[in-house]
């Protein structure tokens, strides 16, 4: 008798990872049910973001590995045997496709959240930011919840006695990051005398530093993040790169950025009527992004949403 991944007959389960996670293609678990997966090319930017599932999956393939190297022929007398070392590939079975998927979550989250027209990357927090988050998420009861939207035209905001207050003072340090003069979803920082189409017949003004006053802008902010379902639920690390996703940030001038705040920029009055209509469009695609981001870490978290 032979174990169901015998290797006569028996396709070899020893997965393949290339070139940073540009693809991984692991081979068939068993031949009576051949059941391959893969996970397609990704942002680079995912190596740190997906760092630890991908250690994961390489240590259930180190485990398929040894399994494979056992001696696999049984006779009559070691059913026992043979039941023992079928049922240990069906566990690791399993565990490689509940790797998989989590990686595979943690990518699509990955591309959503980096987008190929910024120059801006994800990056993981400091050790020290990790603690501070974790600290302030363990602040949070799993009996909070997050507040009605507001009126169209206020602000969101997370009072200083609302649970997640911690939570949002973390996240906001440093956030948006002096970005220079990065690409923001396809656009260059605007020069100095270009057109603002926040407001007609205004330009780009001159900074302190010499560039244009633009600000790296959160087209949702952070306050609004945090109320997003799942949000809370998320590891610190996946937290910290939501709130400072490429996908999220834009360049507007110093003056819109301030009337802004926020809120929508359906609140704002005075713009220019084609702009804020094409910015509340902006804003719905995003919201829908970062939340699909998410729901996709969520699940490689293997934490369901609440």
């Amino acid at each position: 008798m032979r174990g169901t991944w015998g290797r006569r007959g028996a396709s070899r389960l020893a997965g393949a990872l290339v070139a940073l996670l540009v693809l991984l293609a692991p081979t068939d678990v068993a031949s009576a049910a051949p059941a391959t997966r893969s996970v397609g090319p990704v942002h680079a930017a995912a190596a740190d973001l997906c760092a630890s599932l991908e250690a994961a999956l390489q240590a259930v393939q180190a485990q398929i590995e040894q399994h494979n190297a056992t001696p696999n022929v049984f006779d009559e007398s070691q059913a026992a045997a043979l039941a023992a070392y079928d049922a240990e590939a069906a566990a690791l079975t399993a565990a490689q496709e509940t790797a998989i998927a989590n990686l595979q979550s943690c990518l699509d989250a990955a591309a959503l959240l980096a987008t190929d027209n910024s120059t801006v990357d994800l990056k993981p927090p400091t050790e020290k930011a990790r603690q501070v988050l974790q600290e302030a998420k363990d602040k949070i009861g799993n009996d909070w919840t997050p507040p009605a939207a507001p009126p169209v035209g206020k602000n969101w905001r997370v009072p200083k006695s609302s649970p997640p207050r911690a939570l949002y003072d973390a996240l906001r340090a440093g956030n948006p990051p002096e970005l220079g003069a990065a690409t923001l979803r396809g656009q260059a920082r605007p020069a100095v005398g270009a057109d603002d189409p926040a407001y007609a017949n205004r330009t780009f003004l001159t900074a302190a530093d010499g560039l244009s006053a633009a600000s790296a802008d959160h087209i949702i902010p952070i306050a609004r993040q945090i109320y997003l379902p799942g949000f809370v639920q998320l590891t610190p690390d996946n937290m910290y790169v939501v709130t400072r996703a490429p996908l999220n940030f834009q360049w507007l001038s110093f003056k819109a950025n301030l009337s802004k705040q926020s809120r929508s920029v359906a609140g704002m009055s005075g713009v220019d009527p084609r702009w804020q209509a094409e910015q509340v469009e902006l804003e719905d695609e995003t919201v829908q992004a970062l939340q699909a981001a998410i729901d996709r870490l969520l699940a490689s978290q293997g934490t369901p949403r609440q």
